[in-house]
């Protein structure tokens, strides 16, 4: 499986050139549409968050892990791709 990510384009469309498509062959395509609640930090925030002492560290991290936890137990998407056959073209 090969995972690219990609940007919409005007028209809220998805275009996708691959070589080893053929003409009318059927695919299979995933699209995973990241939580924007969840924005990345910045290097500046990660570099505060590295200059923690590491206990601290290890609390956050710990906290987040629960969170984690939380949201996989609650969410069972994930588990309906493990239902699938993975198939590397």
């Amino acid at each position: 499986m090969k995972m690219r990510t990609i940007t919409v384009l005007s028209g809220n469309k998805i275009e996708i050139q691959t070589p080893n498509l053929n003409v009318d062959q059927s695919v299979e395509i995933v699209v995973l549409i990241p939580d924007s609640s969840q924005s990345e930090l910045s290097l500046e925030e990660r570099i505060t968050f590295l200059k923690l002492p590491l206990s601290e560290r290890q609390k956050i991290l710990k906290e987040q892990a629960k969170s984690m936890v939380n949201h996989d137990q609650e969410n069972s998407e994930w588990k309906e791709l493990l239902t699938n056959d993975i198939i590397d073209y």
